[in-house]
């Protein structure tokens, strides 16, 4: 993975300049990162406690398009997470992200194959104001994993509404006596307008996951932008199917965030507040993980935050996030984060 990574920075810096002018290639990246404060390392990245410095999924990639017959394109991604800041990541700097090839067709849609952020993932749109930071909603419910050995496929947009569809290949994943191969292992979404308001101020999104992550579930998701406030929302109701995880017979639930974002200028403010009682997101699985079976009522999660972005550069930012989460039964779970982070956009 480092002889690969190396070679395809080095590879993307020497593309010609004329390729990267008709946007055929484009070489990316960010880098961003934390100084954050838990009490008790439920929410962060890494689990620990204490001021660590957090990796916010910097990255580096290279995505591009080529045109193979009239009205149809092969398009890629190859993209791996930077890691190597963090001391306990020495051996293993790089981690896979989104890298996948497809094809596209005008008037039929795109279908690709790979490690893709699947289509209940990307429903949420922006809703999040906390996304990327260790208070984001997958600390209450699950959903959001990236799954390799995919496909995907997306259709063209019709008076604002797209329709997509992820499937992760099963024999990938399980063998032949593995009970989850009896769930459906894919995804639905149907989307309306555009989730950063470049085309309209609504965006909504349906979908449903189908064993996708180890659960069954609906994500349903409001955006609307007003001036400079922006109001979203997501609402999931989630089921465990994974009969080989603890108590998952018990863990099914429902749960929500609301949000607000308010444009200033350079400086953009946020607020969320969230609540989930499906035993199916991060800080749950912890609890059973601790407990075991000995976790006869499903853990209740709720969470609030206040954040603030300010934009020094087009390319450069600052943020910051303060909030709490409260497990309700598990107090030792709970968890105060304040967060202070740069990042980097290239």
């Amino acid at each position: 993975m480092k002889t690969f990574t190396l070679s395809l920075l080095a590879t993307s810096m020497l593309i010609s300049p004329q390729i990267l002018a008709d946007d055929l290639l484009k070489f990316y990246g960010r880098i961003d990162y934390s100084v954050t404060n838990s009490d008790s390392g439920s929410a962060t990245h890494n689990g620990k406690s204490g001021t660590v410095l957090e990796n916010n999924w910097s990255r580096l990639g290279v995505k591009g398009s080529s045109e193979i017959m009239d009205d149809t394109e092969i398009f890629y991604q190859i993209e791996v997470g930077v890691n190597g800041a963090s001391q306990d990541k020495g051996k293993n700097p790089f981690s896979s992200r989104p890298t996948f090839i497809g094809i596209k067709h005008a008037s039929v849609g795109q279908l690709a194959a790979g490690r893709i952020d699947p289509v209940f993932k990307m429903a949420k749109g922006t809703a999040d104001a906390m996304d990327m930071y260790s208070m984001k909603h997958d600390r209450l419910f699950a959903g959001d994993k990236r799954w390799g050995d995919s496909l995907e496929y997306k259709s063209v947009k019709w008076n604002k509404l797209q329709l997509g569809a992820s499937y992760i290949m099963e024999d990938n994943y399980y063998g032949e006596d593995d009970l989850r191969r009896d769930n459906g292992n894919y995804q639905l979404a149907l989307t309306y307008g555009d989730k950063h308001f470049r085309s309209s101020n609504l965006y909504l999104a349906a979908a449903y996951t189908d064993g996708v992550e180890d659960i069954k579930g609906y994500r349903g998701v409001v955006q609307y932008k007003y001036g400079n406030l922006m109001l979203g929302s997501i609402y999931q109701a989630s089921e465990l199917v994974n009969p080989y995880k603890t108590n998952w017979e018990q863990r099914d639930g429902s749960g929500f965030i609301v949000s607000a974002k308010y444009q200033i200028d350079k400086l953009l403010l946020k607020a969320q507040y969230g609540q989930d009682d499906s035993g199916t997101g991060r800080i749950a699985a912890k609890v059973y993980d601790k407990y075991g079976e000995s976790v006869t009522q499903t853990p209740e999660v709720s969470q609030w935050a206040v954040g603030a972005e300010y934009r020094v550069s087009k390319s450069t930012r600052l943020h910051t996030e303060i909030g709490q989460f409260d497990v309700e039964q598990f107090d030792d779970f709970d968890d105060t984060i304040v967060s202070v982070g740069v990042r980097y956009d290239f």
